[in-house]
């Protein structure tokens, strides 16, 4: 029998990456939010928002965050470069809407729009969906990710 070379490479759909990914994080950091009493550390918010601390510290220098507060990590949230902040990036830049378009969707959640697009065609979707269905959309799309 020839030993097993199991692939690094994982066929996972975009649900499942980001309930596997995202979701722990977004959880801890809106717990955090709601109940902040004092300060966040760097690690902290470099830990949450999946970016090195050393990232964060250039942050609140160039952006003049004297305290890491609600208002001062969502601003490093804002101007961060992990895929969590990018992504959080583009949702904002999309206003959160109540509707998405396969555009937004593609954008928002750095997917290939064809991929986006085939999957409003094969459930039946028009131009938009109501952002409650994005589960269901994100759960028939499939992305590669490296174990």
């Amino acid at each position: 029998m020839l030993p097993s070379h199991a692939s690094p490479m994982v066929h996972i759909s975009y649900w499942e990456f980001f309930q596997q990914y995202y979701t722990p994080l977004l959880r801890e950091i809106d717990l955090l939010l709601k109940t902040i009493e004092a300060p966040i550390s760097v690690a902290k918010t470099a830990k949450l928002l999946a970016m090195e601390p050393k990232a964060v510290k250039e942050i609140t220098a160039k952006e003049d965050i004297q305290l890491i507060d609600r208002e001062g990590f969502l601003q490093i949230m804002m101007h961060g470069n992990s895929s969590l902040c990018r992504l959080m990036q583009r949702e904002c830049t999309c206003g959160s809407p109540d509707y998405y378009s396969p555009a937004q969707i593609a954008y928002i959640y750095g997917l290939q729009d064809g991929n986006v697009e085939s999957a409003f065609r094969a459930n039946d979707y028009d131009a938009k969906i109501p952002a409650c269905d994005l589960p269901k959309l994100l759960s028939k799309i499939y992305i590669y990710i490296i174990r």
